[in-house]
């Protein structure tokens, strides 16, 4: 298995097609990827192609909504991007993956145009990296043993909202580091999992989209997620988080739960 999300098999800066590894696997079927890889891959393709487009070195990306169409099979994918608004103040890129045609996840994503505006930000608010004694999620499965986890509250065997240190161990395809935004969306998906008010082995809680925003760049690798899940009576629910680095918050994320008693 390749030490990465994804290898590229070939690619232009519209997208490119790319190999899925087994640390690409979620906790429902090993034969399915879990959320957060593909969505970090749209990410970087649309970091890609604004760069690109616009010849622009000074763009962060920031922000990603992304909605599910279908599931995405360990394997092969493809994905394409395309520029929907180029403008001085940002760009927003639109960026689909794909399996054998069959469209699997949409996105859009906003890079926003660097400029130094640290007079007028809120000061940071420091936080301690996990101590090394704290303990891991509790539950194994491919993508899980990519991250380094500690627990502060919480963990994937016990219900309620929980707060959980994440550190990315493999980078997304070989030899890149994750950008900010690439770095949230891949830890940000399992804010639903870390929060689950259900039992995994009863009920079914997969999310249909995710969104993720971040107020700035991330500092350092240990990300904080402090998440909760909202049960609604109508067969869906709300999970949201706020995520810290070393500085203090850098973002937030929510995810349109489905719910159904599994067979």
């Amino acid at each position: 298995m390749a030490d990465a999300y994804f290898t590229v098999r070939d690619e232009v800066p519209e997208g490119g097609r790319y190999l899925g590894t087994g640390h690409t696997a979620g906790p429902w079927d090993h034969r399915l990827q879990h959320g957060g890889p593909p969505n970090a891959l749209m990410v970087r393709a649309a970091e890609r192609l604004a760069a690109h487009a616009t010849g622009r070195q000074d763009l962060l990306a920031m922000r990603v909504a992304a909605e599910f169409i279908g599931p995405v099979p360990v394997g092969e994918v493809e994905v394409t991007a395309q520029v929907v608004r180029a403008a001085r103040a940002g760009v927003l890129v639109a960026s689909n993956l794909s399996v054998a045609g069959r469209p699997c996840v949409q996105a859009r994503i906003w890079l926003i145009r660097f400029l130094d505006t640290a007079d007028v930000a809120h000061p940071p608010q420091p936080v301690q990296s996990p101590p090394a004694h704290l303990p891991g999620l509790g539950i194994n499965f491919p993508y899980a043993d990519s991250i380094d986890w500690r627990a502060e509250s919480g963990s994937l065997v016990a219900l309620g909202p929980g707060v959980i240190w994440a550190r990315v161990r493999i980078p997304l395809v070989p030899g890149e580091d994750l950008s900010g935004l690439q770095r949230v969306t891949l830890v940000g998906d399992s804010a639903s999992g870390i929060s689950a008010e259900l039992d995994w082995d009863v009920w079914s809680f997969l999310n249909v989209d995710i969104d993720v925003h971040l107020v700035r760049p991330v500092h350092g690798d240990w990300v904080r997620i402090d998440a909760t899940t909202r049960l609604g009576g109508h067969g869906s629910a709300l999970a949201q988080s706020t995520i810290s680095d070393i500085s203090g918050v850098v973002a937030t994320t929510a995810q349109t739960l489905v719910l159904a008693p599994r067979r």
